[in-house]
């Protein structure tokens, strides 16, 4: 048993000597090492916006009310009654002495026709004194009787007239009342508006009060349409106004009634009617370059206390400085640095 394994132990020696001599081993290989993969960098893509020349204006707008100078308020002031008919219309435009309504004068009328027959009565009574020769003061006593007839025609006609409700002033019927024909009214009792058109303005209250002097001209839109328009009060030339009309004890007969912090506009030449109480947005032209290279604001960058725009060169985005004229809210004029067809990096 010994010798076998001896035997054994033998063999086993020989097999690894054997297989030492011919290179062989009975350990695995090692895996070769695979190179990295190449990784081609994807070309990055840029959205650009062209340089292009345009005008730009540096504006403020302030809104305010179209207001008439004058207005009116129409009343009876002496006698009510019941409306007969309205002859106008609220918007309609009027002369001065046209009528705007009138009361029911049914008894009034009846009362003139059965003076008038008095009166000619008396007149008659008059002819047949002198007639039948009657002295002096049988005539004078006649024609008293006609006098007194005439005086209370005066005054029924005088009713009769006033029973129409006229307009003051050419201008516009901005309102009427809530009344209706057939409806009682007292005196006192606002019938209706009438505004005076010739001195139409509009208060506006800008942030800043700087920029506005006296005529100083600015763009009045109304709706889609635009009129020329000009500053007529500024708060800094109210006090020297409120100041002339005390040394000289004038009223201000312009019937408006001035506030100290506020522009007054108004419409450069004929003013348009239909624009009362409508809103209007008054604009002042502060500085303006034509046919400039124009960008947005949001695209000029600060990069070391400089400003710079980025622009697409070559397929790269390069900073270039820029020098920037006028500058509003939300664009800028580039005086040097940008070119016509530049194209600029928006992101």
């Amino acid at each position: 048993m010994k010798n076998m394994r001896v035997k054994i132990v033998s063999l086993l020696t020989a097999l690894v000597a054997s297989l030492s001599a011919s290179g062989c081993y009975l350990l695995p290989d090692e895996e070769e090492v695979l190179a990295p993969p190449v990784v081609k960098a994807s070309e990055v893509k840029y959205s650009t916006v062209t340089v292009s020349r345009k005008d730009l204006v540096k504006k403020v707008t302030s809104s305010g009310t179209v207001t008439a100078e004058k207005q009116y308020m129409l009343t009876y002031e002496k006698q009510g009654g019941t409306i007969s008919k309205f002859y106008v219309r609220a918007g309609d435009e009027v002369k001065e002495g046209d009528p705007i309504c009138e009361l029911e004068t049914t008894d009034v009328d009846y009362q003139i026709t059965e003076k008038e027959l008095y009166k000619r009565r008396a007149e008659l009574g008059v002819a047949i004194v002198r007639q039948n020769g009657g002295s002096q003061a049988e005539i004078d006593r006649a024609g008293v009787e006609v006098e007194l007839i005439e005086n209370e025609l005066e005054k029924l006609y005088e009713r009769k007239e006033q029973a129409v409700l006229t307009s003051p002033i050419d201008g516009i019927v901005s309102a009427l009342a809530d009344v209706r024909v057939g409806d009682g009214v007292g005196t006192g009792q606002n019938i209706a508006t009438v505004i005076d058109t010739s001195g139409l303005y509009i208060p506006i209250k800008p942030n800043d009060m700087k920029p506005y002097d006296m005529g100083t001209e600015l763009v009045i839109k109304v709706g889609d349409t635009e009129y020329e328009g000009e500053v007529f009060m500024t708060p800094s030339a109210l006090g020297e106004y409120t100041a002339s009309l005390d040394e000289h004890a004038k009223e201000d007969n312009t019937g408006i009634d001035f506030d100290a912090e506020t522009v007054y506009v108004r419409f450069k030449g004929d003013a348009p009617t239909d624009t009362v109480g409508r809103i209007a947005d008054c604009t002042l032209i502060q500085e303006k370059v034509e046919n400039a290279i124009v960008i947005s604001n949001n695209l000029i960058k600060t990069v070391d206390g400089q400003k710079v725009v980025y622009l697409l060169k070559d397929g790269e985005k390069t900073a270039v400085p820029v020098e920037i004229g006028l500058k509003t809210g939300s664009q800028s004029e580039i005086i040097s640095g940008l070119q016509e067809g530049d194209e600029i990096v928006i992101r």
